[in-house]
């Protein structure tokens, strides 16, 4: 085992890494290569301002779509946080209850570290795989708005990546703190993807649902697609929010991994 827990358990998620890193940046890089298609098609807008409300207002601004930034919004980075939380949540779920079920634990737990490091080394070596991941495909899209010649800020790509990031590292501290305070994996796994579902599903509903209009602010998908304008300029409180959220989880993982009993 390497000495650093973070090193060990980044290694180990190297082939996810380059998996999800190379499939979401070419899924990101054929959207942008197709746009071109897309943008010279103006009977499209015609058509996208002909449908139902309910289907515009999941849209969003119609003529903002047909800009580079609006199509890559509604495209790809609306949905990133689902995308990069299904793989920090299916990896964080299996941080530490996984240990005990591959029969490790014991081999983990009998190194002199402090089992608050243990937990705090597995949730920074997820969030770096997710980080990674991200940058993966901001490296992706840069290629290929090179490539097709789309007049767009580098800038703003990668604000928009990063804006990402935090409400899943939110979801990663979630699914570490089940794999701490429960007895399987498979219980962590359900309990963060359950949230992550929820509510991405409930923000969904939300937009197309005027009796839930009320409700934004209780919806983390909600404050992370209105955190960048398409300038490119980010507001920093929703990160801030997610984050503090992120550590207050963890600081309870520590605790709940601290009275576990080692044979669970």
């Amino acid at each position: 085992m390497l000495s650093s827990i973070y090193l060990k358990t980044l290694r180990d998620l190297r082939g996810l890494i380059l998996a999800w890193g190379l499939g979401l940046a070419a899924a990101s890089a054929l959207n942008v290569i197709f746009f071109p298609t897309f943008q010279n098609l103006p009977e499209m807008v015609s058509f996208l301002k002909t449908l139902p409300p309910v289907f515009k207002s999941l849209l969003g601004d119609i003529d903002a779509v047909m800009t580079v930034e609006g199509f890559l919004r509604v495209k790809i980075f609306n949905i990133l946080p689902l995308l990069l939380s299904i793989l920090g949540v299916s990896q964080g779920a299996r941080a530490l209850s996984g240990e005990f079920e591959h029969k490790t634990g014991d081999m983990l737990l009998a190194l002199p570290i402090a089992r608050r490091r243990v937990v705090a080394e597995k949730f920074a070596a997820v969030v770096t795989a997710v980080t990674v991941v991200g940058c993966v495909i901001l490296v992706g899209l840069i290629a290929a708005c090179a490539a097709v010649g789309a007049d767009v800020d580098r800038g703003y790509l990668a604000v928009a990546i990063f804006n990402s990031l935090p409400l899943t590292w939110l979801f990663v501290a979630l699914a570490v703190y089940g794999s701490c305070a429960l007895r399987h994996s498979r219980h962590a796994a359900m309990l963060a993807g359950g949230a992550v579902i929820a509510s991405y599903v409930f923000e969904t509903v939300r937009i197309i649902s005027p009796e839930l209009a009320g409700w934004r602010v209780v919806s983390p998908f909600a404050h992370h697609n209105a955190a960048v304008s398409f300038a490119g300029e980010l507001s920093p409180e929703p990160s801030l929010a997610f984050a503090a959220l992120a550590l207050l989880l963890l600081l309870g993982a520590a605790s709940a991994f601290g009275r576990r009993d080692l044979t669970t």
